[in-house]
C-alpha cells in the first residue's frame, strides 16, 4: 500500500487501566499480515502493554492524511528486534489532510508556578495522574495549577496538581497526581481518553451547548 511505507512515522496508543499511553516509533518495513516498527529507547518502561496479544490503536501520518486502525502485537520487542503489529489493510481508515507533525497528536501542558510558566508535554496521562518532561526542576511535593492542551478541538482541562515523582533514570521526566479538577473537565478528560483510542481524534468533542442544538 503506497500510503504506508517504510520510514513513515507511526504513534501507538494504549488504554490500560485508565491511563492513555502514546509510544511514538516509525515504521521500518510493511508486510501484508504486519508492520514492522522501530521504538524509541522509552519503550521499556512501557513493555507491558507491548507484551504478545496486546491491543492498541494505531495512527499513521502520510502525505494523504491520517491512517488509523486497530491492531495487536504479534511480536514483542523483547522476543525480537523489532516490533510487530497485526496489519489489515481492509481495516483502515483514512481521514484526507495535510500531513499531520507529530506534535499535533500530543498533549500539551502548561504548569503556571509562582516564578513564571514551564510550556512542555505530556507522555502519559490517566484520570488520576498525567507524566510529563520538565528540563526546570521540581521539586517533589511541589503543588501547582496546570492546563492540558488537548489535541484539535478537544479543549483545555484546568487543574491543580502535585509532584509525586521523578524518574530516577530520565531526571527530567515527572509524575504529578490530580487534586483539584471539576467534575466537568474529568469527564472531558475520560472522553478523550476514550475516543483518541477507539475512534478518530480529528472530530471534535460536543459541547453541552451542541447537544442540545442538536436535540
Amino acid at each position: 500500500m503506497d500510503l504506508i511505507q517504510q520510514g513513515q512515522k507511526i504513534s501507538l496508543n494504549i488504554i490500560k487501566n485508565e491511563t492513555l499511553v502514546e509510544i511514538i516509533g516509525i515504521i521500518n518495513d510493511v508486510f501484508d499480515d504486519r508492520l514492522i516498527v522501530d521504538l524509541p529507547a522509552y519503550f521499556m518502561r512501557y513493555i507491558e502493554y507491548l507484551d504478545v496479544g496486546c491491543t492498541l490503536t494505531v495512527k499513521i501520518f502520510s502525505k494523504m492524511g491520517t491512517i488509523d486502525f486497530n491492531s495487536i502485537v504479534i511480536s514483542s520487542p523483547l522476543e525480537k528486534e523489532h516490533l510487530e503489529i497485526e496489519f489489515d489493510v481492509n481495516a483502515l481508515k483514512l481521514t484526507p489532510s495535510s500531513e499531520m507533525p507529530v506534535i499535533d497528536s500530543i498533549e500539551n501542558l502548561k504548569i503556571i508556578r509562582k516564578d513564571g510558566e514551564i510550556n512542555t508535554q505530556t507522555f502519559e496521562i490517566s484520570t488520576e495522574y498525567i507524566k510529563f518532561y520538565s528540563d526546570i526542576k521540581l521539586d517533589i511535593d511541589e503543588s501547582f495549577d496546570c492546563e492540558l492542551l488537548l489535541p484539535k478541538e478537544y479543549g483545555v482541562i484546568k487543574f491543580k496538581a502535585n509532584v509525586t515523582g521523578q524518574d530516577i533514570v530520565y531526571e527530567n521526566e515527572y509524575t504529578a497526581s490530580f487534586y483539584s479538577m471539576n467534575e466537568q473537565d474529568r469527564e472531558t478528560l475520560m472522553y478523550y481518553m476514550y475516543v483518541y483510542a477507539n475512534e478518530n481524534p480529528d472530530e471534535p468533542v460536543e459541547d453541552e451547548t451542541d447537544k442540545q442544538e442538536k436535540s
